[in-house]
């Protein structure tokens, strides 16, 4: 597979990255994963954009504009003939000199663009649902962010898997009281049989597919409340809903041992995103 690294189109086996990069080092660095569509990316503008303004928030110099991060795109596209499947962006802020937890003055970010096959999901979850399982929510203050230290992530994503579970339901707690935040790789959104209940952004990621998917629930007419949402009050929500980029609109008919309905909500989101993105 071909890929994109600093400036050249490459094997992805190639030995590119340096030792002293400070992605492998401190993990200082941001990513983004982008649906490929028949050859489209959807939503490819709010992706560079969220990725752009991190890198401003965290100075690391951001060389690529939309337009030129697009057409790397298109052509990694088709030279692995991959119609539908995943961009993947990530920079960092380049390789040390030496190791040092100080920023170098002077730096050449490192910047690498990969389109990829869709990962392996079973196509069964969008017809039958999910299961979720419960984790704490162990995380760095900066969630607003797509950065790469991901570790908490992996642990939740395969402690979930370990348990049967397609993704990891995280929380944290507040004066003895848990509520919920997001997913490894995921948001979630909550019917509650009269209006669409969404995580306020509160040290958890701003998703493009959960902005999306609100804006089309307000449009349908439904009532939109961000706000905390305590675990203890999931089990009365009549339905429940994962978003992401890869997982999209996904219904949740399971969290630990509490069951929940594939309901006409779930299935109005899921058509309506299918939609737009296929748009």
């Amino acid at each position: 597979m071909k890929v994109f690294f600093n400036g050249r189109i490459v094997n992805s086996d190639s030995p590119t990255i340096k030792a002293l990069d400070r992605g492998m080092t401190f993990g200082d660095g941001l990513y983004e994963v982008i649906k490929v569509v028949n050859g489209k990316f959807p939503f490819i503008k709010d992706h560079v954009g969220r990725l752009e303004k991190s890198s401003k928030f965290f100075k690391i110099k951001f060389e690529y504009n939309l337009d030129k991060i697009e057409a790397i795109a298109q052509e990694l596209s088709s030279i692995n003939k991959i119609e539908s499947g995943e961009l993947f962006l990530e920079i960092t802020r380049g390789a040390d000199t030496i190791r040092d937890h100080i920023f170098e003055k002077e730096y050449a970010p490192t910047f690498l663009e990969v389109v990829q096959p869709l990962r392996r999901i079973d196509a069964n979850l969008w017809q039958t649902g999910a299961k979720l399982v419960t984790y704490p929510d162990m995380r760095h203050g900066l969630c607003e962010h797509k950065t790469i230290d991901l570790l908490p992530n992996v642990l939740a994503k395969n402690y979930a898997h370990s348990k049967g579970g397609y993704e990891a339901l995280m929380f944290r707690t507040k004066n003895g009281e848990k509520y919920v935040t997001e997913g490894g790789s995921s948001s979630y959104i909550f019917f509650d049989g009269e209006k669409i209940v969404a995580p306020k952004i509160d040290n958890i990621l701003p998703s493009i597919t959960r902005s999306k998917v609100l804006s089309i629930a307000r449009s349908m007419g439904f009532e939109v409340i961000e706000r905390r949402v305590w675990l203890d009050e999931v089990q009365r929500m009549k339905e429940v809903m994962l978003l992401s980029t890869v997982s999209k609109v996904m219904p949740v008919v399971k969290i630990d041992d509490m069951n929940f309905s594939f309901g006409s909500v779930t299935k109005k989101l899921m058509t309506a995103f299918e939609e737009m993105i296929s748009s």
